[in-house]
């Protein structure tokens, strides 16, 4: 070779190609040439399918807790806009929480289960849901009261100023109001109502009067002017409990819960070992959605020793999802 070739020479010493070019030139075998299992050649299908099926929730309701249409124990509904919030909606669950708080909590689920006919809707809703609400919120102020030492009076033994010897001539404020209570025992409401009305124009700082014509206005229904009363004993006596408890109350049954809220907590600033104004308040707070008000003087109760209905602590729990550690103490009962 001449040196003009210019360096090495790619053949053999005879000018043949050597054994090394021919192992370059072939091209190598594939290390991968294995077959591919099912699962490797089918993941691309099944991302595309997850990704659809996830996608697909985002357009519906999955109502459970009904039987459908289709005697299927769920139900599907299409979603007013698309989103993944209350994509799954248990009826039982709703059904089974008071007014306020399944609308606060499940305004979606809620709107779903209308739109199927699995709750009623619009006002017929409301008036079925608060009705059954009373009556728990009344079964246990019952259970609660008849736990304390004394037993809940009826209205009439709580009429005050009652005389034991009434002069038949006197027209004082004392004489007219004794005449009201004899009257409002008899059942002769609109006559007691006068009579009452008699003593607080002779003596317009009458409380007992004042107090005793709520109670007769509560009793016929009156519940706007009994709650006029009771504001004007406590505008009388605003040292005294007794005014706001019974107004709390009112508002209780009215349905007015932050104006309930707000007489038991004067009661409870009055007096702090009130316990019938921290169950009061409450049933007050769980009605109307302030759960953590509600187990404060759930708290409260157990702290004094007092027995807490059992039906009403697992209500709450429910209706505040029981998520905080203090819910977890057990109620007696």
């Amino acid at each position: 070779m001449s040196a003009k070739d210019g360096g090495k020479c790619s053949g053999g010493l005879d000018g043949a190609p050597s054994a090394d070019d021919g192992i370059a030139s072939r091209p190598k075998a594939r290390k991968d040439a294995r077959p591919r299992r099912w699962y490797e050649r089918t993941s691309v299908t099944l991302c595309v399918g997850t990704a659809l099926v996830l996608a697909a929730f985002g357009f519906v309701h999955v109502i459970t807790g009904v039987v459908s249409p289709l005697g299927l124990p769920f139900d599907l509904t299409p979603k007013q806009s698309f989103g993944y919030r209350e994509t799954f909606v248990d009826a039982g669950a709703i059904r089974a929480l008071p007014y306020l708080a399944a609308k606060t909590r499940y305004p979606l689920g809620c709107a779903a289960l209308q739109r199927k006919g699995y709750l009623p809707s619009g006002r017929e809703f409301e008036a079925h849901v608060m009705g059954r609400q009373r009556e728990d919120l009344r079964r246990w102020q019952a259970q609660f009261t008849g736990s304390l030492d004394g037993a809940q009076r009826p209205w009439q033994d709580r009429l005050r100023g009652e005389l034991l010897v009434v002069p038949a001539t006197a027209a004082d404020a004392a004489t007219c109001n004794h005449r009201g209570i004899a009257l409002a025992k008899e059942g002769r409401y609109e006559e007691a109502i006068a009579w009452f009305s008699r003593a607080i124009q002779r003596d317009p700082v009458f409380a007992d009067a004042c107090h005793n014509r709520a109670l007769v206005y509560v009793a016929i229904g009156n519940f706007g002017q009994a709650v006029s009363d009771f504001g004007g004993v406590i505008r009388i006596d605003p040292q005294g409990v007794e005014g706001y408890e019974s107004r709390g109350r009112l508002h209780l049954e009215m349905g007015r819960y932050v104006e309930a809220i707000s007489d038991f907590e004067q009661v409870i600033a009055i007096d702090l070992r009130r316990a019938e104004a921290y169950f009061l308040r409450a049933v007050a707070c769980y009605a109307g959605g302030q759960y953590d008000k509600a187990w404060e003087s759930v708290e409260r109760l157990q702290t004094l020793g007092c027995a807490v209905p059992t039906g009403f602590v697992t209500a709450l729990h429910d209706a505040s999802g029981g998520d905080a550690l203090r819910r977890k103490s057990p109620a007696r009962r």
